[in-house]
């Protein structure tokens, strides 16, 4: 846990000078790295528990307990470590408790606590990635806040995207490239900005979720050609709404 302490304590130093500098490209890369190595973890948090979950069916008592961090130490290849139990407890599990061998409640009596502690472990960093990714979130929010005010000189995200559901209301129903004209020449219109800032503001707006495009896929299985869509030899569906999140 020390290492990845550490670890933790340098990707904190990265975000609060990112955000002192008004760093929004370092913290959007920051942001996906944690959430990607978050989704990591959880994986074999989650491993880590269906393998305790299957041996639990032979109920084996470990004596000592106490032996535990010794035993497990760091794993240097935990996905490979978990994949090898995997396949080998699967094994055990559908075996009769009174049929396992002593090698074999031996081998059982020796994982276990490795992979309680493995799961402690898991579990503290993944605390700690949230706790992080939580405070990345709000400063990332901040500038873009503070940016989406810089180019419509003077509102947030918030009093954007209710402008934009006074013109629209809450979807915009069309093509991708249909609602995005549209939403482009509106925010050209409403707050008096050149094409190049009304392109950063949307491409902010769908960054932050404030508004997203969702493809209606028709039930039928029938899609539509468009050949402006960007993909000449395929047929793509075209249908779908920009929705408006206020």
């Amino acid at each position: 846990m020390t290492y990845f302490k550490k670890l933790i304590e340098e990707k904190d130093k990265t975000i609060t000078l990112s955000h002192q500098k008004k760093d929004i490209d370092v913290l959007e890369k920051v942001l996906i790295d944690l959430n990607n190595e978050c989704t990591e973890l959880k994986e074999n948090f989650n491993n880590v528990t269906y393998l305790l979950d299957l041996i639990e069916k032979h109920q084996i008592n470990v004596i000592n307990e106490k032996t535990k961090n010794i035993i497990a130490g760091e794993t240097e290849h935990l996905s490979i470590w978990l994949k090898n139990l995997k396949d080998i407890f699967e094994g055990l599990y559908k075996t009769p408790s009174k049929e396992l061998s002593i090698d074999e409640i031996d081998f059982i009596k020796l994982e276990i606590p490795k992979l309680n502690d493995k799961k402690e472990k898991l579990n503290q960093q993944i605390r700690y990635l949230n706790n992080i990714i939580a405070k990345t979130s709000i400063l990332l929010m901040d500038l873009r806040d503070e940016s989406c005010k810089e180019i419509s000189k003077g509102d947030n995200i918030v009093a954007v995207t209710q402008k934009m559901v006074t013109k629209f209301g809450d979807k915009i129903v069309g093509t991708y490239i249909f609602g995005r004209k549209e939403i482009i020449k509106f925010l050209e219109k409403t707050f008096k900005i050149n094409r190049i800032n009304s392109k950063e503001l949307i491409d902010l707006l769908e960054k932050c979720h404030a508004i997203n495009f969702k493809i209606d896929i028709p039930e039928n299985d029938v899609f539509y050609y468009y050949k402006d869509y960007g993909f000449a030899d395929e047929f793509v569906p075209i249908i779908g709404a920009w929705n408006i999140n206020y």
